[in-house]
């Protein structure tokens, strides 16, 4: 009997040394602001056709994984992209991250059926010339100006947030993070 006493403030202390030291922990993986916190935003949605012709959603995966979503070049396919081929390479360990990739361009669906990604990688068809998921992300990955996508990636939270103030901010050195966000060691190709 005395000892079902003492369990209880025991599991209450380890649990609340545990929500501490969680408010607490320092997140390395993504820049501070000046203020020393780090700005984050929802992400916008992704609603597109993938290789198999079904409507992804952005929103299934929220609340169960974290994801990182590729704006690559269409025109040159996903197999020839360099940061979808760095992140197949390290595929085991994004499985184990519990890590999706959302890949977004304006490939076809019939061309990104081609390809040999693993399961947790989402190919999805953005036509042109609308690129309707490119301007909802904003400048990091659509230039205006041009009228053209541009090449990006994003991390997203099991939340839905995303780095940026008004609009998502693109990683700045998409490999090297990718390699911090997995604890792996970064070697410069």
């Amino acid at each position: 009997m005395r000892l079902r006493i003492l369990v209880l403030p025991l599991a209450a202390a380890v649990i609340a040394g545990l929500v501490w030291h969680k408010h607490n922990q320092v997140h390395r993986r993504q820049p501070a602001t000046a203020n020393g916190k780090i700005a984050r935003i929802q992400a916008p949605p992704i609603e597109a056709i993938d290789a198999e012709n079904s409507i992804t959603r952005l929103k299934s995966f929220l609340g169960r994984h974290s994801l990182l979503v590729v704006f690559f070049d269409g025109q040159t396919g996903a197999d020839a992209d360099k940061t979808l081929n760095h992140l197949k390479q390290h595929s085991a360990e994004l499985k184990a991250a519990d890590y999706h990739v959302i890949a977004v361009s304006s490939a076809l669906p019939q061309q990104n059926r081609k390809t040999d990604f693993p399961p947790l990688f989402h190919l999805l068809t953005d036509p042109a010339p609308v690129w309707k998921v490119h301007r909802n992300w904003g400048s990091g990955c659509f230039d205006e100006k041009a009228g053209s996508p541009r090449q990006a990636v994003f991390h997203i939270d099991r939340a839905g947030n995303v780095t940026g103030t008004s609009e998502p901010t693109p990683l700045a050195n998409p490999d090297q993070q990718i390699d911090e966000l997995l604890g792996l060691s970064h070697i410069e190709e």
